[in-house]
């Protein structure tokens, strides 16, 4: 079984979507996920995780006039490090300005987003209080949307247990998105709570808007320095740009 470390190989799109027709995951239209009144609160560690983990979802409320709000965990300065390229103050600010040209891409032409600045890599710290910054952004109507708890990646995890156990105290409906899974994971993995799996079908628009919205993400899709490929590669993009969204409900 292979460890849940994200540099280990990937397993490839085609394994997935081919294994993924034969789970056939039960599927649910968007007012299962949600009301149209009801408010989206997405918690990303970093910017583009709004968008990889359920930029269709996103633009599809917002399209029918639901609201938003982004919860932006990190600034993601750490994910070139260590760079001659980027140092972490200039990393965060371009990273936070593709986050916005992002969610502009996704039809949110005035995105509502609240910056917590905790440090990349280390949302985990029990010094950050990120379940207490979480309780005081949620409302009890709200919709969350976080990364699963067991994504592979801290900063990750942390946003999804901390979302988990908000959710808990406010009553709100959680729905996890595994976004790293994908990558560490391989068809019937026993780590997995497959039947917990459900699916948004998304339309041609969703998947055009997601992937504008990924290609704002310039310094995450170009190579780093010291010959290292692009943050997201290849099988993370295919992976971003099915014709569905998996959630874990």
């Amino acid at each position: 079984m292979r460890s849940r470390l994200i540099q280990d190989t990937s397993t490839l799109e085609p394994t997935w979507r081919e294994w993924l027709a034969a789970l056939a995951p039960p599927t649910r239209a968007l007012d299962a996920w949600l009301g149209r009144d009801d408010r989206l609160l997405i918690i990303a560690p970093h910017p583009d995780d709004e968008v990889l983990a359920c930029g269709g979802l996103l633009f599809d409320h917002h399209a029918r006039g639901g609201r938003s709000l982004i919860v932006a965990v990190t600034d993601g300065e750490a994910s070139h490090a260590p760079s001659a390229q980027w140092d972490a103050v200039a990393l965060a600010h371009r990273r936070n300005v593709e986050r916005l040209a992002g969610l502009r891409a996704l039809g949110l032409d005035a995105p509502d987003v609240v910056r917590l600045g905790l440090p990349d890599g280390r949302a985990a710290d029990p010094r950050t209080r990120l379940t207490e910054r979480l309780l005081a952004l949620m409302a009890p109507t709200d919709v969350v949307v976080a990364t699963w708890r067991l994504d592979g990646h801290p900063d990750h995890d942390a946003a999804g247990s901390a979302a988990a156990q908000a959710s808990a105290v406010h009553g709100c409906r959680l729905i996890e998105a595994p976004v790293w899974m994908w990558h560490w994971a391989e068809p019937d993995d026993p780590r997995i709570p497959w039947h917990r799996l459900h699916a948004l079908e998304l339309g041609v628009p969703a998947v055009a808007h997601k992937r504008a919205a990924l290609s704002a993400h310039v310094t995450q899709l170009t190579a780093r320095d010291a010959g290292r490929g692009p943050v997201l590669d290849g099988a993370i993009i295919a992976r971003a740009l099915r014709g569905a969204e998996y959630f874990f409900v």
